[in-house]
């Protein structure tokens, strides 16, 4: 990737480390361009303004986790299960400290507030429904509600991210782990 779309991911690239160390109200315009290996005027020229960088990482997010969890299929559930919760873990690893600026942000900002309610709700309502069509096939039988499978393993995900970001020797037991759970738990292995 070559010209403005390369500078942008810079940019952005970045924006990740210099938030996640300074904050994104403490970041100046001219450690961001240092970051990038840009000028100042080249940030202000993409993006105007930090809350614009930071915007746009927090909506990169949103979109990679919905793509991830962009699976409508019941073939195969606890393989389908192994795929989405493996991705779900690695996505959280990948973009922990966007998320955790985006919660703190979220406390005072009303669209960062919409924008982590939007990825956790979407995510939520479609793992729901993926169970509940499960069992509606006679394919799960949760231990559970679906929707309180969904919010567990939410947890346990993003508590595993944490351990993995620290420890990343861990990564595929804690994956292991994370998917036992929801299999467990979304009734999809009896015993």
């Amino acid at each position: 990737m070559t010209g403005p779309a390369a500078t942008r991911e810079a940019i952005l690239a970045g924006a990740v480390a210099v938030f996640a160390r300074r904050g994104v109200d403490a970041a100046s315009i001219g450690e961001l361009a240092e970051a990038a290996g840009v000028t100042r005027p080249t940030v202000y020229a993409h993006f105007g303004a930090k809350n614009e960088i930071f915007r746009a990482l927090a909506y990169r997010v949103r979109d990679d986790v919905l793509a991830a969890q962009a699976v409508t299929g019941t073939d195969e559930p606890a393989a389908i299960a192994r795929t989405v919760i493996t991705d779900y873990l690695d996505l959280t690893v990948r973009h922990l400290r966007v998320l955790e600026l985006l919660a703190a942000r979220a406390r005072t900002d009303p669209e960062c507030a919409a924008l982590q309610v939007e990825i956790l709700d979407r995510v939520h309502r479609r793992n729901t429904r993926f169970l509940a069509r499960l069992a509606a096939a006679g394919l799960a039988d949760p231990v559970i509600a679906p929707e309180k499978v969904s919010e567990a393993i939410t947890g346990i995900v993003r508590r595993f991210a944490e351990i993995v970001d620290a420890q990343p020797g861990e990564r595929t037991a804690l994956a292991d782990a994370a998917v036992a759970a929801y299999l467990r738990l979304g009734g999809l292995v009896r015993g």
